[in-house]
Parts: C-alpha cells; structure tokens; sequence
C-alpha cells in the first residue's frame, strides 16, 4: 500500500503548485489591469483641465469686450471669443463632462448660463462703447461660476485621486503578496521538475539497460520469438524465429503475421493470438511447420502470451519451439508400443491356444480309459466285420473278394495304430514331452477316407458327401486327430439319425478357417442339454436306448481344440448339425 500511495501524494504537490500559481497569476494579472484602469486619467474626463480653460475663455471674452469699449478690439474679434465661450459650454453639456456636473450638483447653473450665453445677440461691425459695456456686463458672471465650478473640480477629483490611490495601494500589496506565493509555487514547481527531471533520466536509463538486455535475451534465445501489437502486426522477430521459419526479419517486422506465413493464419494460432490480445495465454504442442513442401514438416511447441503495460494489453508475444526430436520420439515410442502390444496379444493368443491344448490333452488324457473304449470301437468293428465275412465264405470266396476283405481290415487296424499313436502323443504333449504336431492336411481326402469307411460299417444309412475339390479344404492340423474327430461326429450322426433319412456331411470354409458339417435328421436336442453336452459321460434325454458312454462328443472337442480349432453345435429346428472348424495354413507347420 505505501508503494502504492507514494506516488499518488506526491504528484499532489505540484498538481497542487500549478493550481496554485495559475490562481495567484489571474489574481495578479486582474489587480494590475484595475490599478491601470484607476491611475489612468483620460483627456476628455480631466474636468479641471476642462473648467479651467472655460475659466479662461470667459475672462478672455471679457477682456476683448473691455478692449471694445476702449476701441481696441472690433466686432469680430468679440464674436470670435463668444464662439469660443459657447463650444466649452457646449463641452461641458455631452458626455463625460455632463455625468460630472450632474455629480457634483453644477449642472443646473451651466444650463441656465448656457441659455444665456445663447441669448446673446452678436454685435454689429461698428460696435460701440456702450454696446461693449453691456455685452461685458452680461458676461461678468461667467468668470466667476467657472472659478468656482473649478475649485469644486479640483476637490472631488483630488478626493477621488485620494481614494483610487487607497485603493491602489492595496491592490499593489495584494499584487505583491500574490507574486510571492507564485514565486514560491514556481520554486515548488522547478524543484518538483528537477527531482522528476532526475527520476525521469534514472529511469529512462534503467529503461534503456533493460530494453538492451531484453533485446539481448530475444536475439541470443534459442527459442524463436516474435511479438505483435494490437493490430496483430509484427513488431519483434528474433533470429531464432528465422532459423526455424526460414524467412528473415525484414520479411516478417511491420506485416502481418497471416502475411507472414500460412502457418500463423491457421485456426488453432490464429485463436492463440487473439486470446492473447484479449489477455489469455494459451499452449499448443507439435504443430506442424512446414518451411517446404518438398521437406518434411517441423513440429513446433507454441506458448502465446500477452504483453502488458500498467494493467493494458498492448500486444502479443509468441514462444516458438522446434519439438521435432519429441515429436519423433513420441511416435517412436507409440510404434514400439503396438507392435508390443501386437506381440503381446500374438503371444496371449499363442498361450490361451497353447493352455487350450493342453487342458484338451489333459482331459483327453484323464479320459484315456472312455476314449479307448469309444474311439477303438469303430475300427475293431470294422476288421472284425470283414474278417467274420471271410470266414463265412471260406473257400467260396475269390482271391478278389480275400484281398478286398483282407484291405478292409488292414485299413482298420491301420486307422487304430494311427489312433493308439495320436493318443500317445496326446499324453507326450500333456506331459509336455512333445510339442503340438500340426501340418497342412487336405480335409476333403481325410473326410472321403472317413465317410467310406461309415458307409462300410453302416451299409444302412445313406451318407451324403459335399466337398470341393482342388484343395480347396486345406487346413492347419493333425490329421490322425482331425480323422478321429470327423469318425467321432459323423459315427454319431449315423448312431442318432431317424432310420432311413439321409446324414449330410459338407466342407466349405472362408480365409481363416475350413468348416465341415455333419448335419443328420434325428431327434432334436432338449435346450437343456445343450449346455452340457461337450461333458464327458453326459449323455442328453435324446440317447435313450441308444447304447454309448457319453465320451464321443467331449473326446472330439478336446481333440479339435489340442489343433487350435473348435466343435460346436449349431441351432436347426428340422435337424442336428455339429460343426467342424480348423485353421487355414498361415505359416510353417508347428
């Protein structure tokens, strides 16, 4: 607050001098224009002057009349002095003169002596003695009024002259007393002009030190720098601003900042700046700069802020910024940030497969026991099938007919060692002996072999086979594991189909995968079992009566999902449809 208020009391003492000084000046300036206008005494109102020469022209009119009677003087000499007689009197009636007889009482006396004087007949040429004698008789009173009126002049004027002198006198101290104060108030004054004289030079000077040092920091500062006015005309533009703009000072000083570059005209400067010149800063970071169009662009931090001069915006000034390593490394930092986090989700996909896999061989394996009993039945049946016709026929069958029966059961058992060795090296992976086993397979050839051999033991239930052709059905997985698991749903859809209706086995597939449906018109399955039917020993409400351990669908599950894959059932009001889905090759074989 002292710091404040300082300031303001002290310029209330020369504000207070001028005053001051301006009063006592008018003061002085009007008392000598009045003492002048007093001690002035103009021609046409000095009435002695004026009494004393009518004075003298009544007693010189008498004179020339007493030079008539004694033959002296003629008549026109006498009419000359009348003349003379009747213009003071003709005076002393106008103006000024008339103001002051009326003021002094006298006024009357000089009308009646001027009807008098008017009333006088002028003398003939031969003016006689006698004639003489009487003008001068009628004359007589004339001397002896202006004597008078005169004296009575002399006193009121000596008694005016007395009291404009009093007054005068005063009018003078009182001059004199206000040319002291406007001595004093000017040396008040001309102190008060040396100390501001002084602090205004001690200013100037720190002002000047601080400008140089202002303009040292902008032109050494490695930041680029530029200011504006309120007109948003460049005023400051330091060479760090030409490093990083590419244009020099004279090119950008007295313009306008849009009409400096493009960058500066755009949305987010533009707001910067006039924020700024309405006394808000603003920040903006990695903004691209570009000085070519052939070069890649910089990215420039921003910090705009307003100039201030006692409380009043007068401009904006512009921090610039290259923030191009930043910027790179920000985005270096985002790249390696999605390709870890591409890894990491490669690497999570590649372990809840590979966790998926072993939980499906695990649970193959703790359901080795069911799995043998389910899956071997299948095989054993068939060579058993084709032994028991050889026996049958015996001797009555060909070489043709041996050799087919005898393939048969070859094929058999051949697809049960394959199964026996798929099982071992479930439990191999499971124990984490060996890894996953998985190689592009034609899943046509695998379903056909399939198909033909539930034809062989089914001979009763037609099987319908929709496949492409051209590999068209390649996929990435076991393929012994991929056989049992297609022998698994499609022995089950030729188990549970309606006597007589046809089961449906087709492959097709998109760019990530290859799907096969086994599809059969048997009895619907209840919506309750559907949750639980992948359990292994759960057999649904639709089995009744039909003999199985409950270990085929969960056998076919884990053994799909031990190769990446899947086996779903899909909803169908009119028929059953559980589907295959194994991986399209997308690299080498794992």
């Amino acid at each position: 607050m002292t710091r404040a208020g300082a300031p303001r009391f002290w310029m209330l003492l020369p504000l207070g001098a001028i005053l001051a000084f301006a009063v006592l000046l008018a003061f002085s300036l009007s008392r000598m224009v009045q003492v002048e206008t007093d001690i002035r005494v103009d021609a046409e109102q000095n009435m002695l002057w004026v009494m004393h020469q009518s004075e003298s022209a009544a007693r010189r009119l008498v004179e020339t009349t007493l030079r008539a009677e004694l033959g002296e003087a003629g008549a026109g000499e006498v009419a000359l002095r009348l003349d003379l007689l009747r213009s003071r009197f003709a005076l002393l009636q106008d103006g000024p003169q008339a103001r002051f007889l009326r003021e002094v009482g006298l006024q009357a006396e000089v009308a009646d002596l001027g009807a008098r004087l008017e009333a006088l007949a002028p003398l003939p040429e031969g003016v006689t003695p006698a004639e003489a004698r009487d003008l001068r008789l009628a004359l007589a009173p004339f001397a002896g009024f202006f004597a008078r009126a005169a004296n009575v002049t002399m006193i009121r004027e000596w008694d005016d002259l007395g009291g404009r002198l009093e007054t005068s006198r005063d009018q003078l101290r009182q001059i004199i007393a206000s040319l002291i104060g406007i001595t004093v108030t000017g040396a008040i004054l001309t102190v008060t002009l040396v100390l501001a004289l002084r602090t205004s030079r001690r200013r100037n000077a720190m002002l000047r030190r601080e400008r140089d040092f202002s303009a040292l920091l902008i032109s050494s500062s490695g930041e680029g720098i530029l200011a504006v006015d309120a007109a948003a005309t460049c005023t400051i533009w330091n060479p760090a601003m030409t490093v990083l703009t590419g244009r020099a000072a004279e090119q950008a000083v007295g313009r306008k900042l849009s009409d400096i570059a493009g960058f500066f005209d755009i949305a987010p400067v533009r707001q910067a700046v006039a924020a700024a010149l309405a006394g808000r800063a603003t920040r903006l970071a990695r903004h691209p700069y570009f000085r070519d169009a052939h070069a890649p662009p910089l990215h420039v931090d921003l910090r705009v802020s307003p100039m201030r001069n006692q409380g009043r915006v007068i401009g904006a000034i512009v921090f610039m910024h290259d923030a191009s390593d930043r910027h790179a490394a920000r985005q270096k930092e985002a790249e390696t940030r999605a390709r870890l986090e591409h890894l990491v989700r490669e690497r999570t996909r590649a372990l809840d497969d590979a966790l998926q896999r072993e939980r499906s061989a695990a649970d193959l394996y703790r359901n080795f026991a069911g799995m043998i009993s389910h899956q071997f039945r299948t095989p054993l049946a068939v060579a058993d099938s084709a032994l028991q016709r050889l026996i049958r026929r015996g001797a009555r069958a060909d070489a043709a007919e041996i050799a087919e029966r005898a393939t048969g059961a070859r094929q058999a058992i051949a697809g049960l060692t394959r199964l026996v060795e798929s099982t071992l090296d479930a439990a191999r992976l499971q124990a984490g002996e060996i890894g996953a086993r998985r190689t592009p397979c034609d899943l046509a050839q695998v379903l056909e072999m399939v198909v033909a051999r539930q034809r062989a033991a089914a001979p009763g239930t037609p099987i319908a086979l929709q496949a492409p052709a051209g590999g068209a059905a390649m996929a990435l997985c076991d393929p012994a594991h991929a056989e049992q698991v297609l022998e698994n749903l499609l022995s089950n859809a030729v188990k549970y189909a309606t006597p007589g209706s046809t089961v449906c086995a087709r492959l097709h597939g998109d760019d990530t995968a290859v799907h096969c449906d086994i599809r059969n018109a048997g009895a619907p399955i209840d919506a309750a079992d559907r949750a639980r039917l992948f359990e292994a020993n759960f057999r649904g409400a639709n089995s009744t009566g039909t003999r199985g351990t409950g270990v085929g669908l969960f056998i076919a599950r884990s053994l799909a999902r031990m190769q990446g894959g899947e086996v779903s059932l899909h909803p169908d009001a009119a028929r059953v449809t559980f589907r295959l889905t194994l991986p399209r090759p997308g690299g080498a074989p794992e």
